[in-house]
């Protein structure tokens, strides 16, 4: 991309001619595959009220997006952060219980810069599903495809499960900020701070050392083998994610059980694709719960594509 010659904020760019015909034509082939799946377009509003911003994971989503003060309603409102979680607002207001799949393209705005194109605002394709279980592959095998359709194949997906550290923190009796800490600690690898933190804290000996364990496991799939006799259900995500990968003989996997894509509401399987020359992640996904019109559990799977960082990455390549 160019940059801008008048004085736009840090991590703000213009899109211009040589690139901007790329961005459409991206995006239209992207969602031209997601409709041949039998997915529904959806042009969500970039602005919501922002106490009703993400639902339940309204805190962590409202610290990330811009907020101001509407004159015609006298609420806050928000520009999103986030696409996916006002698909699930969207799918529960349908009042629909059987499976749904959804698909989307727009804008998203932070506070803060993100992805490989270092910026605060970007445009981004995705996918979501509603109300069936077992749809892992089927949504990698869409992304892989979806980057295929990108002209970037040269790619690492990186693959977790939540499981096994939330049932740790859930076991360390937290209040909610420690819980938000000590996950930012977890993701930051690092080990000195980590066990600095723990000092201060009455857990478990046994479930620091688990802590530390679940954070060194990244790297091929070899690494899980360490983390299996932590507990029964990290033996069973080292099942779950060594029979998925075993349906790809030719991508190149990484797994990491600590790192987790984009906010905290997802529950299960994530999964995350980086360029294989540059590392940082341009597209995230996984799965969550979401709520149904009749305010039960709903099961839900999506993912993200960053698409001006898919184009800078082709540039490099």
């Amino acid at each position: 991309m160019t940059e801008s010659l008048f004085n736009l904020p840090e991590g703000v760019e213009d899109i211009l001619p040589d690139r901007a015909q790329e961005l459409e034509s991206l995006k239209r082939s992207l969602l031209d595959l997601y409709s041949s799946k039998k997915f529904q377009l959806i042009y969500p509003s970039i602005i919501e009220y922002a106490d009703a911003l993400g639902g339940d994971v309204n805190s962590e989503l409202k610290n990330s997006a811009f907020t101001f003060y509407d004159d015609l309603s006298s609420n806050e409102i928000a520009i999103r952060p986030d696409i996916s979680q006002q698909i699930a607002r969207i799918d529960q207001a349908s009042n629909k219980l059987n499976v749904q799949k959804y698909c989307y393209s727009g804008e998203v705005i932070k506070k803060r810069k993100d992805s490989f194109s270092r910026s605060r605002v970007t445009i981004k394709a995705g996918v979501e599903v509603f109300g069936s279980k077992d749809k892992e592959k089927e949504l990698i095998d869409l992304l892989l495809e979806s980057f295929k359709v990108g002209g970037s194949e040269r790619i690492t997906v990186s693959l977790g499960m939540t499981d096994t550290l939330d049932e740790l923190i859930n076991d360390c009796t937290l209040a909610e900020e420690e819980i938000m800490q000590l996950r930012k600690l977890i993701s930051s690898k690092s080990k000195s701070n980590l066990d600095d933190w723990l000092k201060g804290k009455d857990i478990n000996q046994k479930i620091q050392d688990d802590l530390n364990q679940l954070m060194s496991c990244h790297g091929d799939i070899s690494c899980l083998e360490q983390i299996t006799k932590i507990s029964n259900t990290a033996k069973r995500n080292v099942e779950e994610l060594k029979e998925l990968a075993a349906n790809y003989s030719d991508v190149d996997f990484h797994f990491d059980m600590t790192d987790f894509p984009g906010y905290n509401y997802h529950k299960g399987l994530v999964f995350s694709v980086h360029s294989s020359k540059y590392g940082f992640a341009i597209a995230n996904g996984g799965q969550y719960q979401s709520k149904s019109s009749d305010n039960n559990m709903r099961n839900a799977i999506g993912f993200d594509i960053d698409l001006i960082s898919l184009i800078k990455i082709k540039m490099e390549d």
